[in-house]
């Protein structure tokens, strides 16, 4: 007590504002970390043709990993259900500190709970690696896919560095991309003839049933999509709308698919046989996509476009021998008048 008598008042009133900053900051370790010390994930969906944030509507579990600088699982936690949907959802890391430094990289696979179309191999937190972090599309023993998709997300922040860049009270986001497409195929007879579906016969092949941690494509074998719905369409036209050649209706055939991420890099294909295996068409299924991105969205780049664009509906005409006249299809609802090379 003499000791501290002798002390000069002001330096006891500095002393002692010091270590009353100190209880309530981060480098101070507590019992129970404090609400501003604590690390939150904020995810976001914004990578959509709308440019919204749709994770709330569209997202219903999530999975993050954390990997130490060394590449190796630190800790991984899901999320699910109702608790997504709340305004201002964030996730709380209480693994992690800001009151500690340590660098991480998180990688997300989001979608639905035990989301059936993909499997993800089960991680050992010390053990397993980013290496070890892929998502595979389940699908038969002869590589076919005749299923709807579930949902698929990926997203990553990397070289986090906690204790220093990233600061209390600033969350960590998460950007997510989605990884499945619905495509639907429409065959149209200009003839007015009636049409069947059941005369033809819809594939479409890629390479992209494999993903990595990073969302890449890794080699895998060919996968074979087929529609998982198929069905007839007509609709009757009125005495305004009669051809001068007496047509008067609108027939059609549909098919519809459900694929993994579309890449630019790849080349996927779309055929369409008859049921006696006469080719009616096969086209570059991304060249094909990409038809409507260089009309309307030109400076946006490939595969962006095929990131943010999650649907496509295709119109091809045929003739009466059920010939594809291929002058010109429509692509989401935008048509297109083209040469035979356009699509070489």
């Amino acid at each position: 007590m003499k000791r501290l008598a002798r002390i000069p008042g002001l330096k006891i009133w500095t002393l002692l504002l010091l270590m009353a900053g100190s209880l309530g900051s981060c480098d101070v370790v507590l019992e129970e970390e404090d609400e501003d010390c604590a690390v939150y994930v904020r995810f976001k969906y914004d990578m959509n043709m709308e440019f919204t944030d749709a994770f709330a509507h569209a997202v219903n579990s999530v999975t993050l990993y954390a990997f130490d600088k060394d590449g190796v699982l630190a800790f991984q936690k899901t999320e699910e259900g109702d608790l997504l949907k709340q305004d201002g959802y964030r996730m709380r890391l209480d693994e992690v500190s800001h009151s500690k430094k340590a660098e991480y990289d998180f990688i997300t696979w989001a979608g639905e709970p035990d989301n059936e179309s993909f499997s993800i191999p089960l991680m050992t937190v010390g053990q397993s690696t980013k290496e070890d972090l892929y998502c595979q599309l389940n699908r038969a023993g002869d590589g076919i896919v005749n299923d709807d998709l579930e949902d698929l997300f990926h997203g990553q922040a990397e070289n986090l560095s906690f204790g220093r860049s990233i600061a209390p009270g600033e969350d960590v986001v998460i950007p997510l991309t989605k990884n499945t497409n619905s495509i639907r195929i429409i065959l149209q007879q200009v003839s007015g003839k009636p049409i069947n579906v059941d005369d033809f016969h819809f594939t479409i092949t890629d390479k992209n049933g494999k993903m990595n941690y990073d969302n890449s494509i890794m080699e895998d074998p060919q996968v074979t999509y087929q529609a998982w719905h198929t069905g007839d369409g007509n609709a009757s036209l009125d005495n305004g709308q009669v051809q001068q050649e007496g047509i008067t209706s609108i027939n059609v055939a549909i098919a519809e698919f459900s694929t993994a991420r579309l890449m630019d890099e790849l080349d996927p294909v779309l055929t369409i046989t008859t049921k006696e295996g006469e080719q009616v068409l096969s086209i570059p299924l991304v060249d094909c996509a990409l038809l409507y991105k260089r009309e309307k969205y030109s400076d946006m780049p490939n595969q962006e476009y095929l990131d943010r664009e999650d649907e496509y509906n295709f119109t091809f005409f045929l003739d009466e021998n059920n010939n594809w006249i291929s002058s010109s299809i429509i692509i989401n609802s935008w048509k297109v008048v083209f040469n035979n090379s356009d699509l070489n």
